[in-house]
């Protein structure tokens, strides 16, 4: 006999909200490890999954979303440095 078993689609609201409750998870961790282990222990779904859900939702890796995350404090750290350092120097 045949199997019935339906699949569970990804698109579901269910798991856009899990998703991007670990998005902001790995905003606010973005200086810490964070791994397949610490991405899958937080969300709940397998490496497969996070990497299906996050080409789906934000058409990037899971890596590749972590390495973005960090490049822009990255950033945003140097542009706030700048004013401090100009105001230093006119002292």
């Amino acid at each position: 006999m045949r199997s019935t078993t339906k699949k569970r689609s990804p698109l579901s609201a269910s798991n856009a909200k899990r998703l991007e409750e670990l998005c902001v998870w790995i905003t606010e961790n973005f200086d810490q490890t964070l791994g397949w282990t610490q991405l899958t222990n937080k969300s709940g779904f397998s490496k497969e999954q996070l990497v299906e859900l996050f080409q789906l939702y934000k058409q990037v890796t899971p890596m590749a979303f972590i390495r973005h995350v960090r490049q822009q404090h990255k950033n945003n750290l140097t542009i706030n440095l700048q004013p401090d350092l100009f105001e230093k120097i006119k002292n």
